[in-house]
């Protein structure tokens, strides 16, 4: 979905922010934002709406790579199946992480083959921390911080060219829920670095973050800025009010 473009602006009214703030750019758990105070995230209906996101940088299926993300969802059937992220190469390569048939799971695209699975689903209408890393060999789910489920299973290969939020490709597996806080890395992160930034938001561009997505730039309703530097803004259901997830006031526990 086109090349990596260099934001300058947010990051100019983010350095003006750190200098003049007593509470500074970050580090000691302190949260920063380079778009403002606001503290929002995405609601979707499980109907219609969907995102759509820039994918320069991104790591292919089968490279290392950590996602990291918020999530609250209503309690699923045994057989919903609904995605917070989607990164493909159309339906032959990539990974979902959401719902599959009823538990929280990353899988394949190719095949529909769960990569790992929750042994049991986290708490419904609750905000949960997710995480999923690869590093070659495992791939390991975390929820809230905590590793339950690594697995040997091969993965696809491909780098995506498409990117979805709240759908596998806007009109199936759609999402109902809320999403706060997606970030994409080209390295694998530790425990340790998961657990210390539940809370914490990378204070500036970090080298392997590729995508993070905070949406709380509220000003521009069409579109969400990537506050990673790499450029790789989200579209609101491909610019159709109708499709458009929501912002509301997010009370993820993320240090905002």
């Amino acid at each position: 979905m086109g090349h990596p473009r260099r934001v300058a602006s947010p990051w100019l009214g983010w350095l003006l922010w750190c200098l003049l703030s007593a509470s500074g750019c970050g580090g000691g758990g302190t949260p920063v934002s380079p778009f403002g105070t606001a503290n929002l995230a995405l609601s979707f209906d499980g109907v219609t709406q969907y995102a759509t996101a820039g994918n320069g940088g991104f790591p292919a299926a089968s490279a290392v790579q950590t996602v990291e993300m918020w999530v609250n969802f209503p309690a699923p059937t045994a057989t919903t199946t609904a995605d917070f992220l989607t990164m493909r190469m159309d339906l032959t390569s990539g990974i979902e992480i959401g719902i599959h048939d009823g538990a929280l799971a990353i899988w394949r695209v190719y095949v529909d083959r769960v990569l790992a699975q929750a042994p049991t689903l986290p708490s419904a209408n609750s905000w949960h921390h997710v995480a999923y890393t690869y590093d070659l060999t495992n791939n390991t789910l975390y929820v809230d911080g905590v590793s339950v489920d690594a697995e040997m299973t091969a993965t696809d290969d491909r780098t995506p060219s498409t990117v979805w939020l709240g759908t596998l490709d806007g009109a199936s597996q759609l999402y109902a829920g809320k999403l706060d806080e997606i970030r994409v890395w080209t390295l694998v992160r530790s425990p340790a670095e998961i657990q210390a930034d539940l809370k914490h938001s990378p204070p500036g561009p970090v080298p392997g973050l590729v995508a993070y997505w905070t949406f709380d730039d509220g000003a521009d309703t069409g579109r969400a800025l990537d506050a990673s530097g790499m450029g790789n803004d989200v579209t609101l259901g491909d610019g159709i009010t109708a499709n458009m997830p929501t912002r509301v006031p997010s009370t993820a526990p993320d240090g905002q």
